[in-house]
């Protein structure tokens, strides 16, 4: 099988889309390695089960960054898949779980934790 891209047929939109993409894909990773990391020692020994309020990167903006992350990776594919006609759908889906699901993080942590920061929004920095 064979397949061939020529250089004319890739978009502004497909590249934009695969740099969006990877700065979605980093943020989320380094997401997940901070809360792994919340009970923790620096031998990567688990030493706590408590839960802990996470912070660094875009946990100083949002509760759920992981989620953040994942809207804005699948917004990307939208952007490289330009013109489908399945894909809003998809996106969509995606926007609206993943909404969902920081929204309700967010007020777990409100009220599981009495100092957590006021300013930090849900899932989408300075906004929601």
């Amino acid at each position: 099988l064979s397949v061939k891209l020529p250089l004319k047929d890739v978009t502004l939109g497909n590249i934009y889309g695969c740099f969006l993409f990877m700065w979605a894909f980093y943020h989320q990773y380094k997401a997940a390695v901070l809360l792994a990391n919340l009970r923790k020692n620096k031998k990567g020994s688990i030493v706590t089960l408590e839960h802990r309020i996470p912070a660094g990167d875009l946990f100083d903006f949002v509760s759920s960054p992981h989620n953040f992350a994942e809207i804005v990776m699948y917004l990307a594919i939208m952007f490289i898949l330009w013109g489908s006609s399945t894909w809003p759908f998809v996106f969509l889906w995606v926007l609206s779980n993943q909404v969902e699901t920081a929204l309700l993080t967010h007020w777990w942590y409100k009220s599981t934790f009495k100092d957590y920061p006021a300013s930090r929004k849900a899932i989408i920095p300075y906004v929601l």
